[in-house]
């Protein structure tokens, strides 16, 4: 199932806001957290924390995925726009992607 633009940007929402949840428990970037996880550098301290770190990662790990495919998509409007002005100025209109009925 392909995820659509309004879809992405939900799915950004709530995963920010999970993955601030864990970054003011630890004190640490999801960045910085995320490589220790990666390299194996994490001390497990049982199965809640395991768990606890698992979630995380993949909240991070889908966080990155989305923000990969909200900057193609973005990119491309952006690219249709500049097609269409032909080096004239941009006028910026809202995605018909997230147009409501």
């Amino acid at each position: 199932m392909k995820l659509t633009l309004e879809d992405i940007i939900q799915d950004l929402r709530a995963l920010d806001s999970r993955i601030r949840a864990y970054e003011r428990k630890y004190g640490i970037t999801s960045e910085d957290f995320y490589s220790l996880y990666q390299e194996g550098l994490l001390d497990n301290e049982g199965y809640e924390q395991t768990t606890e770190y698992t979630r995380w990662a993949s909240a991070y790990s889908m966080k990155l995925e989305r923000e990969a495919a909200f900057q193609a998509t973005s990119r491309a409007f952006v690219s249709g726009l500049r097609q269409r002005t032909a080096g004239q100025g941009v006028r910026l209109s809202p995605n018909p992607e997230l147009a409501t009925v």
